[in-house]
Formats: structure tokens, sequence, C-alpha cells
């Protein structure tokens, strides 16, 4: 993909990009071995570990390629930008949580355990999704 790069001289560096992608391979990878190896089972703190890790991943991703052509000026009210990250962050936790659901519904699964499960993952994807925030703010320079 070309730089977010806008009128207004915001831009994101090509190491910046290749970082939030390489967090999100991993975030990716921690998944499958998740599922692979059954560390989900095995040890609870990894449903959460990887919410908050892969939110935080494809939120920093989304925030950096679309930085330059929706959040223009941004910059200047950083605030605001970390804020609007979270948000996608947050909501694309949400339809991970529907995701779930569906998967538990279709294949019988117990993928989710209850509404602690679901509002313990949101909270995790929260975190994740403000700590992209802010690590997009920070790599977005002027």
């Amino acid at each position: 993909m070309e730089s977010a790069t806008t009128g207004g001289g915001t831009s994101t560096s090509p190491a910046h990009r290749r970082l939030a992608w390489g967090f999100l391979a991993a975030a990716g990878i921690a998944n499958a071995a998740g599922y692979l190896f059954g560390l989900y089972a095995r040890f609870a703190w990894v449903d959460e570990a990887l919410h908050a890790c892969t939110i935080f991943a494809l939120t920093l991703v989304l925030a950096l390629y679309l930085y330059g052509t929706v959040l223009t000026g941004a910059r200047r009210h950083e605030l605001l930008l970390v804020l609007t990250v979270a948000c996608v962050g947050l909501a694309l936790g949400a339809l991970w949580e529907v995701g779930e659901w569906g998967f538990d519904q279709l294949v019988s699964g117990d993928v989710i355990k209850g509404k602690r499960d679901t509002i313990v993952d949101l909270a995790m994807d929260a975190g994740g999704a403000l700590a992209a925030g802010w690590v997009a703010a920070g790599m977005v320079r002027r």
C-alpha cells in the first residue's frame, strides 16, 4: 500500500507500517498457536492477552494506513486521534465477540464461557485499542 500522506504533510514511515504489520502477523500466529496447541484451555490468561494484542495490532495497522486520508489534522489534536483509533479498535473487538458467538453456534464450540468472559475480553480489547491509539499518535509525524 502507499504511504498515508496527505496534502497537509502528515505521513507514517514505511518502517512504522512494517512494524505494525509485523505485530499483526505475530498476533495471527499466536492466535493460531493458541488453538493448535490448546493454550486457551491450559492457560486462562492467554485469551485475555491475545485479545489485547490482536486488537492492538489490527487497530495500529488501520490507524497508520487511514491516518492520512481520514484523520488529517488530528496530529494537532492528539487526544482526538487516540480516542478515534481506540473506538475503531473497540468496534473490532465487539465484532470479534460476535464472531466467537457465531462460531459457538455453528460448531457447537465452547469459545464463549459466559458474560464474564465476554466483558473481560472487551476490556482487554479496549486496553489494546487505547495502546494502539497512543502508539499510532507517536508514530505519525509531520
